[in-house]
């Protein structure tokens, strides 16, 4: 490693840090107003917050990690600009090439830590931060529940609770295709809920076929409405494969799936285009001595954020192919930087 190497990366490193700690404290902020904050108000147990919180950590730095780094080397080029550090290089006799190739290798370490942790820790902390939440509703369903409130039982049926009061709750209703039950009591004990006193109804085509009254069931819960949505991305690289192979061979569309399994590869991938991009437009505005400022740092930044979340979106909805879905972003970017650099070269 050259000292040129050593002297850019040790840079770039001191911007990293700082924009990675803003970038997890705004993800993290946006978690605990979405998702947090109606829960406190509630009474969650202060632990379960911090629990949660802590599981959504790796996220934050999974997603913020290509952001900060876009961020980090705008700013440190820039910096170079101004203080006439890039022209000096030229006119040494290093070609920009150079040094936009330190960078880009360094986006590629980055990439690849990113790919190991969105591919199973990401999934894994996500998966446990829900069941953090589901204990903490589960332990003080009058608190944290509401009339009208639907779950999922383990084995996909519809649960309906329609009163809760200081007794517990009641008017619950099991509905599925093939039956009915009711009950006007239940209670929660350690994600299950039973229910007291109810009655069966099983259909076949449309019809009734048995009635059935039960002193007591129990019915293991998979999700709960108050807990923050289920997404494809929660899902390890792995389970996202199986799904959408599952998906395939019955013709079930699974474009939110596919999606999220491209964006498993294409947001680490990011902090490489993004140091080709940096480079690009650093040394073509070098050429015209125009220089971004903070406020082009920034608005650029959020442009990718912008971009990234539109992708995302309309993969996930079908409206455009999943692997634009995912790649969108990084294809912008790259051509951009294409165009920033031949531009450059002229």
């Amino acid at each position: 490693m050259t000292t040129l190497d050593r002297y850019l990366l040790r840079e770039a490193l001191a911007y990293l840090t700082g924009g990675l700690l803003v970038a997890v404290l705004l993800l993290l902020g946006g978690v605990l107003f979405e998702v947090l904050a109606p829960l406190v108000t509630k009474g969650v147990a202060p632990l379960a917050l911090a629990q949660y919180l802590a599981y959504r950590v790796p996220e934050a730095v999974y997603r913020g990690l290509p952001i900060a780094y876009l961020f980090a080397l705008l700013l440190l080029l820039s910096r170079m600009a101004e203080d006439s550090e890039l022209k000096a290089l030229l006119a040494a006799g290093i070609p920009r090439e150079r040094v936009i190739l330190t960078l880009v290798w360094f986006g590629g370490v980055l990439a690849l830590f990113g790919f190991v942790l969105g591919a199973e820790t990401v999934p894994r902390a996500n998966q446990k931060a829900r069941a953090v939440l589901q204990r903490a509703i589960l332990e003080r369903p009058r608190a944290l529940l509401e009339p009208g409130t639907f779950f999922t039982d383990a084995y996909g049926r519809l649960v309906y609770v329609g009163r809760v009061d200081e007794e517990g709750i009641g008017e619950v209703r099991l509905l599925s295709r093939d039956e009915v039950l009711a009950a006007e009591r239940g209670r929660f004990e350690k994600g299950v809920l039973e229910l007291g006193q109810g009655i069966r109804v099983t259909f076949e085509e449309s019809r009734p076929r048995t009635v059935a009254r039960f002193a007591r069931a129990r019915l293991p819960l998979k999700e709960i409405a108050a807990l923050p949505r289920s997404l494809a991305s929660d899902l390890t690289l792995g389970e996202l494969r199986d799904r959408i192979r599952r998906a395939a061979k019955r013709g079930i569309p699974h474009p939110a799936e596919a999606t999220a399994f491209y964006r498993k590869f294409a947001e680490p991938l990011a902090s490489v285009v993004f140091a080709l991009f940096a480079g690009g437009i650093a040394f073509w505005m070098l050429a015209g001595s125009r220089s971004l400022g903070l406020v082009g740092v920034v608005t650029i930044t959020f442009f990718y954020y912008a971009t990234w979340s539109v992708f995302r979106i309309m993969g996930e909805q079908g409206a455009i192919p999943a692997w634009l879905g995912g790649f969108g972003p990084d294809l912008l970017y790259l051509a951009l930087a294409l165009l920033f650099l031949g531009v450059g070269r002229r």
